[in-house]
């Protein structure tokens, strides 16, 4: 058996560990879970020599023994800057992809379509986190899988980030997952084994020293006999380190100074144990001069180099190459490897490594790049030997950079950008090629969500006069940049600039000024954006121009929808929608489609809605950025209004991790506090509120779902028995608008509540004017809930009951079941105020019955006390709200995904099945084990065939 990254191990036949039995026998056990289906994560933490790379080896031999598919991956500080690189070349995701699986992943790592989006700081792309994912749940369900990382000290954020995720569900797949690092450099412990929820549940093994015994045993081992006084003292020195300890009793046999007498081994005399880096040094001087020349070499390209990178390296003839590594194997200091060369420890490595000089080592390091371009490598395994190297060819050097900056920037921006940035240091500026290196150093700013930075470069890079084409592509960066940072006003100037400029070609001034309709819209100048807007659809029009002509339509559509809801506006966004990717860039397509998807939920047509959110989801994964966090929103917010509100949490979840990184945690928090309260865990929605509002979403995208956050806090005030806070927080907000947009227009869904707390602090006009409003979306829309909003709205002011359910009908036909429930409640207070208790009651338990339905504890207790006070209880035979464990508590989604799981479908192959996404059937299955109190997607599955099969039997058959 080889070790290879992303296929097998090393063959430890004989091999016996010692001292560590305990730990091998959890790892065994850990093994046998996860080959029966029951996923398990663990972690190897000790210092360097102490047998963690051992007990790995150990673990994959049983494993494979197990029949459990082993892929090992191993992290090298010189790839640390390389997005990916560890966990992609574990699963096989290299240059040179082992399968179809891999290929679809490489193709998200490549990132081509993410090329030139604005990122974020800090940020790991999880288009490819999810990407990775998906790989390993593919491969999970072909049969159990396990993972075997060493050194994970030395790993880059995005495998780490990869690693996260796939602990935390780790028990939803056969998966074996064992990792091992050292306690220093901390790079790892904090951020991957930090408890907490959504943490993830893994054991965490520390190795420390061998004691005497095991000591003893390892002497024993090796040199035939127990150790005598003197070389226990002598192996005493080893502090019980099993590498030190091998290592020193191996320069003592080299010397020949141990005797076996009998059953004992024993030195001559007494002395000090060297250091252990002298004891791989005496290892290293019984080489030939040629095979430490390939290991110092070897030591410098860092882990996953070739024979063929050698080779071209050193320029030797790859036989005699061959030989030295042989011989290199055979003394063991090279592991038994093909086609990676991989050191048996670290610390040879780093050793071989510090005995090369700086200079040298900077050397070695250029003739890598070299060698790695000749050889047409990934632009990523290039630029990290450019920046360890001192001087390189610049002529050469900025050809490739020239050639390479957009592949790089797509799938490395932060390491594109530290080396464009070392490119521009020692460029010459008369070069006619600078300008073009400057424009990737912006682009590459923008890609790593330096968005000030960006903005700052281009407005220097056009002062240089930019020459032909670049000044404009440099000003639709500046463009970009302002209006990706929360800056419209600046993007919207940035674009009439543009305009005015007497080079600009009539198709950079006709998309200018349709990205300055979208900025005016943004800075809610709405009548001016329709204007723009007019003109620009006109002119792109005529000359077919997609993407002016969906900025256009994209500000018409929702400039008429804030107006006046209505399906002219709907036809408008119809039209943006039917403009094809091939036509406009994705990121362009994805936003119109996500618009037109809210669009489809305000006017209740609900599997529209789903409809054009399933078409949706295959393209925002590969794409990520805001578009993930935006679509989960809107699938949350059609789940929330549908009374669906575990599916909305399961889409809050999982938009959560890339929300965070792409300014919409705040409305995802939100609308998580707004649920939470309505289900009377209050302390979880304020939990939610608090982050919320700590939270720093300055895309223009998340302005137009500051909504939820106000909704949120008025309804915790309401919780919190602060009736009159809430209605100043929702009045003064309708009245002067969110942000820069209009209150009134956007805020229209909220007058049933307005109405509602004016009449209960004796606002009559107040409530009379935002019934107004209600009636006057009703009358453009015709929409089922905007004429429910309407007819609570009179109905409340009017005390009238049948205006409260004929609003209750139209909600039935929406549906909304919440509002519904609200108009049932309001209508049976009112009767009860009449006198017609029965009625009243009737109405009640209507209200509760849906309620119950939900969840929704807080809305049926409000609801009790009400009718309470006016002499109405509920009835006794009502329904109550149902309970959270067992498979009664399953929703009829998370049914529907258990069913799948019986079926054998892996969680990708679920989410293509019900359209929805990976990371959304991810949290649906782990609600349900969660629920069922299950530890395994097996105990599941045969839990729903159980129950399948007995409810096919007939009544009394056997």
């Amino acid at each position: 058996m080889e070790l290879t990254q992303g296929e097998t191990v090393v063959e430890l036949s004989g091999h016996r560990l010692v001292g560590r039995d305990a730990e091998a026998a959890k790892l065994a056990a850990f093994t046998a879970a996860a080959a029966r289906g029951s996923g398990q994560a663990a972690f190897i933490v000790g210092e360097a020599g102490l047998g963690k790379t051992a007990l790995l080896r150990c673990a994959a031999a049983g494993a494979e023994n197990a029949g459990v598919k082993v892929v090992w991956g191993l992290a090298h500080e010189l790839n640390r800057a390389r997005p990916f690189a560890l966990i992609s070349a574990c699963l096989g995701v290299s240059d040179a992809p082992v399968g179809v699986l891999q290929a679809r992943a490489g193709v998200v790592l490549r990132g081509e379509a993410r090329y030139g989006l604005p990122g974020t700081p800090g940020s790991v792309d999880f288009a490819t986190v999810e990407a990775m994912i998906v790989l390993v749940e593919e491969m999970c369900a072909q049969g159990p899988l396990a993972l075997f990382l060493d050194d994970l000290q030395w790993a880059d954020s995005g495998s780490l980030c990869v690693l996260r995720h796939l602990v935390r569900s780790v028990d939803q797949l056969p998966l074996l997952i064992i990792g091992a690092f050292r306690p220093l450099p901390r790079v790892v412990g904090p951020g991957l084994l930090g408890r907490g929820p959504g943490a993830g549940d893994h054991a965490v093994l520390e190795l420390g020293p061998l004691d005497a015994s095991a000591v003893s045993s390892l002497v024993a081992g090796v040199c035939g006999g127990r150790p005598g006084p003197r070389l226990r003292r002598l192996c005493a020195g080893a502090a019980g380190n099993p590498l030190y300890v091998g290592e020193l009793i191996a320069a003592l046999q080299r010397e020949e100074a141990i005797t076996t007498h009998g059953a004992v081994a024993e030195v001559a005399a007494d002395c000090p144990a060297p250091p252990l880096t002298s004891l791989i040094t005496h290892r290293l001087s019984y080489l030939r001069d040629e095979v430490l020349q390939v290991l110092r070499v070897a030591s410098v390209l860092g882990a996953g180099c070739t024979v063929g990178d050698l080779s071209a390296v050193l320029g030797g003839p790859t036989h005699v190459l061959l030989t030295s590594i042989a011989d290199a194997q055979a003394a063991g200091v090279l592991a038994d490897t093909d086609p990676s060369i991989v050191f048996r420890h670290d610390l040879v490595r780093q050793a071989l490594y510090e005995a090369v000089p700086a200079s040298v080592r900077s050397m070695l390091h250029g003739r890598a790049a070299y060698a790695l371009m000749s050889a047409g490598a990934v632009p990523e395994r290039v630029a990290v030997h450019l920046l360890e190297a001192s001087s390189a060819d610049g002529g050469v050097l900025l050809s490739w950079l020239l050639g390479s900056a957009a592949q790089l920037t797509a799938r490395a921006p932060a390491l594109a950008l530290r080396l464009l940035s070392a490119a521009l240091d020692v460029a010459d500026p008369g070069d006619p090629r600078y300008d073009e290196l400057r424009l990737h150093h912006v682009v590459a700013q923008l890609s790593s969500g330096l968005l000030a930075e960006a903005e700052e470069s281009a407005r220097i890079a056009l002062a240089r006069g930019g020459e032909g084409g670049l000044e404009f592509v440099l000003r639709w960066i500046l463009v970009q940049a302002a209006f990706a940072r929360g800056r419209p006003d600046v993007a919207l100037a940035e674009t009439r600039a543009a305009c005015r400029r007497a080079g600009v070609s009539p198709l950079d001034a006709v998309r200018f000024r349709a990205f300055g309709s979208v900025c005016l819209f943004a800075l809610g100048q709405l009548a001016e954006a329709g204007v723009v807007a007019a003109g620009v659809r006109r002119t792109a029009a005529e000359r077919d121009d997609g993407t002016a002509l969906a900025y256009a339509l994209q500000v018409l559509a929702a400039k008429r929808f804030i107006e006046a809801p209505d399906f002219e506006a709907l036809e408008l966004a119809r039209q943006a929608s039917r403009l094809t990717p091939e036509t406009i860039h994705p990121a362009q397509w994805l936003g119109l489609q996500l618009a037109l998807a809210n669009c489809y939920m305000d006017l209740d047509l609900i599997s529209d809605g789903e409809r054009t959110l399933a078409g949706v989801r295959d393209r925002a994964e590969p794409l990520g950025g805001v578009f993930l966090p935006w679509y989960h929103l809107s699938c949350a917010l059609l789940a929330f209004h549908g009374g669906r509100w575990q599916d909305a949490i399961a889409e809050l979840e999982a938009g959560l991790d890339p929300g965070i990184h792409f300014s919409m945690s705040r409305a995802l928090r939100a609308l998580a506090a707004l649920i939470a309260v309505h289900q009377g865990r209050r302390a979880d929605a304020e939990a939610h509120l608090a982050r919320a509002s700590a939270a720093q979403d300055s895309g223009t995208v998340a302005w137009f779902y500051e909504y939820v956050l106000l909704c949120a806090e008025a309804l915790v005030d309401e919780a919190q028995g602060h009736s009159e806070r809430a209605y100043s927080r929702l009045a003064h907000s309708f009245d002067s608008g969110i942000g820069h947009l209009p209150g009134q227009l956007i805020l229209c869904f909220l007058t049933p509540d307005l109405v509602r707390l004016a009449l209960a602090h004796g606002d009559t006009p107040g409530a009379q004017h935002y019934a107004q409003a209600a009636r006057s979306r009703a009358e453009h829309s015709g929409a089922p809930y905007h004429l429910g909003d309407a007819a609570r709205c009179q109905g409340l002011i009017a005390r009238d009951p049948e205006l409260l359910l004929q609003a209750a009908r139209h909600y039935r036909e929406a549906p909304r079941p919440l509002s519904e429930a609200h108009a049932y409640t309001d209508a049976a207070e009112t009767l009860a105020m009449r006198g017609q208790l029965h009625d009243a009651r009737v109405l009640l338990d209507q209200a509760l019955a849906i309620y119950g339905r939900l969840d929704a504890t807080w809305d049926a207790a409000r609801a009790t006390s009400r009718l309470r006070a006016v002499s109405v209880s509920r009835g006794t035979g009502g329904p109550r709200t149902s309970g959270r464990l067992g498979w009664d508590a399953l929703t009829v989604t998370e049914r529907i995904v258990a069913g799948h799981v019986a079926d054998g479908h892996s969680n990708p192959e679920t989410a293509t099945r019900m359209c929805i996404s990976r990371r959304t059937v991810s949290t649906h299955v782990s609600n349900i084990l969660r629920k069922l109190g299950m530890t395994s997607r097996v105990e599941l599955a045969t839990e729903v065939i159980r129950r399948t099969r007995s409810a096919s039997q007939p009544p009394g058959g056997g």
